[in-house]
């Protein structure tokens, strides 16, 4: 397996950068990956919520949070739109909104199809 796994170009998730931020601790990292979806899948949650409520504030808050989480994962393409909607939050932007979540929704599809095929030997992550 390559360095990223990748789809359209654009990295899920970039498996040597978390290795080096994981001490190259295979355990680790998984362990990483795992409680990062479980937060995830919460914060999700609570970003629909506030998305119906129409709570910028709490959309920015949560956004925020998931794209920090997602750059500690080297997660980039979930970071990216993370940050696309924390910032249309921030700005009160309301009709933007349901597409920037759109967009974060298929990237976190995209992220949790691959995460579940990824194998974090050392082989894989040089």
């Amino acid at each position: 397996m390559n360095q990223t796994v990748q789809e359209q170009g654009v990295p899920v998730i970039d498996l040597g950068d978390l290795m080096t931020r994981c001490l190259n601790n295979i355990e680790l990292a998984q362990r990483v990956i795992v409680m990062f979806q479980e937060t995830s899948d919460e914060d999700f949650i609570r970003i629909e919520e506030a998305v119906a409520a129409e709570d910028t504030e709490s959309i920015a808050h949560l956004a925020h949070r998931l794209k920090g989480a997602s750059a500690n994962i080297a997660a980039s393409g979930l970071c990216d739109q993370a940050a696309k909607l924390e910032q249309a939050a921030r700005r009160g932007l309301l009709a933007e909104i349901p597409g920037h979540l759109e967009n974060l929704r298929q990237e976190w599809f995209r992220f949790t199809s691959e995460v579940s095929h990824i194998n974090l030997s050392p082989e894989s992550t040089v």
